[in-house]
Parts: structure tokens; C-alpha cells; sequence
């Protein structure tokens, strides 16, 4: 799991650097394909994001999907994705070359913004640790009585305390920095600091957001590939439900993985990399846009690889287009996926009367 708040720090530490070095006789940045996509693929980016994401809200309040421990952290994702993406638009995106950031106006934004913005991506972070890890529980059949909504409820309120500990130091980090050459008043950490940022702090991260939760998530991946082979053989509506949403979980961590760990190689190793300062920030740019499609990309995953999913979305769609009428190919597929569960009566059959 990579190290966002490191990357997204020096990101901004490296863009000043290039901005007031010496070396720079472009008289500005010469962007490239990193800056350009950077430039124009955010806002769908963060569109998509955003919309995805309320699906992902929408679909989960449904009865079929209610009253889950995967439902709050689902949820919990989806609402910390989301701001991520919001507070994110506000704080790096469009970049101090094609506007002002809402960073720059006042010590007070650099400091909150900033350090929220950190822990919002730590605690979306958090989340999807903590969801591998509980679907792991819930496919070994002695632990499931311990996967409940009200203990997923406090996990997530500690994870987000967590997080917001693990990140108290950028507060006091980031300040107003005057440019060396521009006068530009921005948000960035300043040069007394650096030392603790490239050298202490990716330690720290690399232990405590790399290593552990890294290792955790494979071993958890690993037991729940193993267990799902015996869910694959099972016909019952419980543990249909449970295969489908640990197949989900599956997608989503191992997206996870793919889209962070390019970042986090790099940033780990950026001292031997022999590039110039401008293309640190290319790569860093690239790696930075990267990581939050992350927080973008979850409801695709969820209709991919989640069929009880996909069915509560198409329910939800014709509720909002033909007033509460299912197709009947959706419904036979509810029926033989929920028959004898807690919900098919009331789910499904609700529908059929309202035909």
C-alpha cells in the first residue's frame, strides 16, 4: 500500500523545486504527456468518481444489500473516496500553473486542507484493509459471528482516528513558503523540514502503510481464494451472498495494489533514479493521477465482479425509470440467488406485486 501522503508531499516539494531552480531555462514546465493528462483527466476522472460513487450509496441502502458489515464498509469507502476526490480538486488540482489553489490563501487552508486531505486518503486506505480483512473472517465459518454492522460501525470510526493520528505531524509541517525566485506565496513544506520528509517519514510509511498491511492483504487474499473454492460447489442463498461479495473485495484490493505500488517503488527509490528534478515531477504527476483513480474506479469494479450487486443496480434504475418495475430476467436471477434468504420474500416479491 503505497505511501500517498509521502508521494503527494514531495509532489508539491519537487514542483517548487523546479519551479526556483536554476537549471530551469524553460522560463516554466514543459508538460508533457504526464502534465496534459494530468491537465485534462481530472475533471472526468473526478466526475466519474463522483457519480460512481454515489451509485455505490444509492445501490448499497437497498433491502438486498442492508444490515451488512460489508454494507458499512462498502459505504465507508465510497463516502472517503468521495471526499478524497473533492477536498483533492481543491488542493492540487488545476496546479499553481493553469490557476491559484484554495491551499495558497491563507496558512490556516494550507494546514486543514492539507492535512485532511492526507487523512482522508489514509482512511480510504484503512478501509479497504479492513474489509479484506473482514471477509477473510467471514469465509472461515467459526469467526462469522464476529462480521457484524455494529463492530464494522467502530472499526471504521477508529480506522478514521487512526488515521487522523498517523497524519497529525503534516499539520505542522506545511506552511506558506515564499518562492525563491517567483515571490509566490505557496503551500508546500518548507526546506527546514525536508530532512524529516525524505528521510524519516518514508521509513515510518514504508513500515506502517507498506510492509504490514501489504502482507496482510495477500496472506487474506490468499486464504480467501483457497476458502472460495468450496463456495464455488454451494448452491444456498448464504453462500452465494457471501461468494459474490468477496469477490468484489478481491477486485477491489488487488486494483488497489496495482494502482498504489507503482508510487510507492518510486518514491522509496527516487534517490537512485538519475532524472532531473522536471522529470521526478512528470513521473510523480503521472503517479499522483494514478493513485486517485483509485478512488474512482470502485463502482465499475462492484458491477464487474458483484452479480448480486449488478441485479440491486438494474432494481434501482427501473425503481427510477418505470416507477419499481424489474425486468423479468432480473428477477429470476434474484429469485434463484436469494431464494431462502431474509430478503427474497420482501425484496422480490414486493416487486412482483407492484407489476
Amino acid at each position: 500500500m503505497a505511501n500517498d501522503t509521502a508521494l503527494m508531499s514531495t509532489a508539491s516539494s519537487v514542483l517548487e523545486d523546479v519551479a526556483t531552480s536554476n537549471d530551469n531555462n524553460t522560463g516554466g514546465f514543459v508538460f508533457d504527456v504526464s502534465a496534459e493528462l494530468w491537465r485534462y483527466g481530472w475533471p472526468p476522472l473526478c466526475m466519474m468518481g463522483l457519480v460512481g460513487n454515489t451509485l455505490v450509496l444509492l445501490v448499497l441502502r437497498r433491502d438486498g444489500l442492508v444490515r451488512t458489515s460489508a454494507n458499512v464498509y462498502l459505504s465507508a469507502l465510497a463516502v472517503g473516496d468521495s471526499l478524497v476526490l473533492m477536498v483533492a480538486t481543491v488542493a492540487v488540482y488545476p496546479g499553481r500553473d493553469w490557476g491559484w489553489l484554495v491551499v495558497d490563501t491563507s496558512r490556516l487552508a494550507c494546514h486543514v486542507t492539507m492535512s485532511v486531505l492526507f487523512t482522508l486518503v489514509n482512511a480510504s486506505t484503512l478501509f479497504i484493509f479492513a474489509f479484506t480483512v473482514e471477509r477473510c473472517v467471514v469465509v472461515r465459518a467459526p469467526l462469522r459471528r464476529l462480521s457484524t454492522p455494529r463492530n464494522a460501525v467502530l472499526c471504521c470510526g477508529w480506522l478514521l482516528v487512526l488515521a487522523f493520528v498517523k497524519n497529525i505531524d503534516l499539520f505542522f509541517i506545511h506552511d506558506l513558503v515564499v518562492g525563491t525566485d517567483s515571490g509566490d506565496v505557496i503551500c508546500t513544506v518548507p526546506l527546514r523540514y525536508r530532512n524529516y520528509l525524505y528521510n524519516y517519514r518514508p521509513v515510518i510509511n514504508f513500515v506502517t502503510s507498506g510492509v504490514i498491511p501489504t502482507v496482510i492483504v495477500i496472506v487474506c487474499n490468499w486464504a480467501i481464494i483457497r476458502t472460495l473454492r468450496r463456495y464455488l460447489v454451494q448452491t444456498t442463498a448464504r453462500d452465494s451472498i457471501v461468494r459474490h461479495t468477496t469477490v468484489m473485495c478481491l477486485a477491489v484490493s488487488f486494483v488497489f495494489i496495482v494502482c498504489v505500488a507503482p508510487a510507492h517503488v518510486f518514491y522509496v527509490t527516487i534517490p537512485n533514479w538519475p532524472m532531473s528534478l522536471q522529470d521526478q515531477y512528470d513521473v510523480l504527476l503521472f503517479l499522483l493521477l494514478l493513485r486517485y483513480a483509485n478512488h474512482a474506479v470502485n463502482f465499475f469494479l462492484y458491477s464487474l465482479t458483484g452479480a448480486h450487486f449488478r441485479c440491486e443496480l438494474v432494481a434501482l434504475f427501473h425503481r427510477c425509470i418505470q416507477r419499481g418495475h424489474l425486468t423479468a430476467g432480473c428477477v429470476r436471477r434474484m429469485k434463484s440467488r436469494l431464494t431462502g434468504s431474509f430478503h427474497y420474500r420482501r425484496e422480490v416479491d414486493q416487486h412482483l406485486e407492484m407489476r
